[in-house]
């Protein structure tokens, strides 16, 4: 209940302020917190109700690129999303911010996307789906949580990331590293989650060069695991907000054989829902820690490509790129300031269409409705909890636990359309672990 009623003043703060981001000179009636909340619901309903506008099923498409991409992923919106405010439990959400339950998670690494993966879909409530999480006991473990029942899955030695197939699948990929005289050992395995102690890792890699392997999505085509998209990072930085990962690969499981879609050489900084678009800056005769002013979104079925341009004060670059799962909106995170005293970040949204229209390029200062009328002090995560709405994980001064917002950028698709574009209303605490799917 005082979770509930922090969210409600923080809702009243911001919609008695302001009816949108950036203020207003009209007076403002207060509005009924009760009826802000259902309105706000049954919009969220609807706009999770709209199918993409852009999947295989409605467009039919020739690969126009080399080499050739495996086909875009097929995927439902998603029906919620989980969270922690701790190691110890994960809690489960709908769209609308409604605790649906928790499950424990003792053992677990770190609160993180990247250490957390649901299997399965919800639609008969969530009491018997898997979540799967890394476990550094035992020098690293997979362990599950199946109906309130603590299992260990694999004993996988030190757990990079932990990935799967989204929705009804339980496919699952992971990556694990040890150190040796020679280099990183490092090994990515990929599975029926129920099958996983008895693979042998189909990809093994030892190198001097710290890079180890990080999986970032399974392919699946009518339930069959078809591989694993992956990139590299370097070992032991993977704490950091906006990890330099470095290539783009694809391991296709049926003919035991990795492409590589962008070199070591690029940086990635996002892949979207459905596997087909990619964000990526070019390190190509530069500094290999920095980045250019700049980074590229390219659709690998079609190689259609859009270049945005760092804001001139992100002088630390960005990353962290977002894809609605219609692919029509990004959302990522600039940074800038000299120091990590001084440090500024700047929140930018912009559609995907031939303008590359922007709709949000603004600091932190300019962002109070966020928060009730609070500068946030830290944007961690950007997600998109529908194709026109945005999950954003918020520190606020004074408030312990990062909250989960949802914030429609867009004018054309407010949360409520009696009070106008940039609307935003907290959903939860915590951090984010990853979506739900029905």
């Amino acid at each position: 209940m005082k979770k509930r009623n922090i969210f409600l003043i923080i809702a009243a703060l911001l919609i008695s302020s302001m009816a949108c981001l950036f203020g207003s000179s009209e007076p403002q009636p207060t509005p009924d917190i009760d009826a802000m909340t259902t309105s706000v619901a049954a919009t969220l309903r609807a706009q999770n109700d709209q199918a993409p506008t852009r999947t295989p099923e409605q467009v039919v498409e020739t690969p126009a690129c080399l080499p050739l991409h495996p086909g875009r992923q097929i995927l439902d919106l998603p029906s919620g999303f989980t969270a922690g405010v701790d190691v110890s439990a994960i809690s489960f959400y709908d769209t609308e911010g409604n605790l649906l339950g928790e499950k424990q998670t003792p053992g677990l690494t770190r609160v993180r996307l990247n250490q957390v993966h649901i299997a399965g879909g919800i639609s008969n409530g969530i009491s018997g789906v898997p979540l799967l999480y890394a476990s550094s006991e035992y020098q690293g473990i997979i362990k599950a949580n199946i109906g309130s029942n603590i299992f260990q899955m694999d004993s996988s030695g030190e757990v990079v990331a932990l990935s799967g197939a989204e929705g009804v699948f339980t496919i699952i990929s992971y990556s694990a590293a040890e150190y040796t005289d020679e280099g990183y050992l490092t090994t990515i395995k990929t599975g029926e989650m129920g099958e996983l102690a008895a693979i042998t890792p189909q990809l093994t890699r030892l190198e001097d060069d710290v890079f180890v392997y990080n999986p970032l999505a399974v392919h699946v085509i009518e339930g069959q695991n078809q591989g694993t998209w992956f990139t590299l990072l370097k070992f032991k930085m993977s704490d950091f907000a906006s990890m330099p990962y470095n290539g783009l690969f694809y391991y296709d499981i049926s003919q035991n054989q990795v492409t590589e879609y962008l070199s070591t050489d690029y940086r990635i900084k996002g892949i979207s829902p459905d596997q087909s678009l990619v964000a990526f800056g070019n390190a190509l005769d530069s500094d290999p820690d920095a980045d250019l002013p700049h980074f590229i979104v390219r659709d690998l079925v079609s190689c259609q490509e859009w270049i945005f341009p760092w804001n001139e004060s992100s002088i630390r670059g960005g990353g962290g790129v977002a894809f609605s799962p219609d692919n029509q909106y990004i959302a990522w995170i600039e940074a800038g300031g000299l120091t990590i005293d001084d440090a500024t970040q700047r929140l930018r949204i912009s559609k995907l269409d031939q303008n590359q229209t922007t709709l949000v390029d603004s600091e932190l200062e300019n962002l109070t409705g966020l928060t009730g009328g609070e500068i946030p002090s830290y944007i961690a995560q950007v997600s998109w909890l529908s194709n026109h709405v945005l999950l954003l994980q918020i520190g606020v001064p004074g408030v312990e636990n990062y909250l989960l917002v949802a914030y429609a950028p867009d004018p054309a698709f407010p949360l409520d359309p009696a009070l106008g574009a940039n609307q935003a209303v907290p959903l939860a605490e915590g951090k984010f672990t990853g979506f739900l799917y029905p």
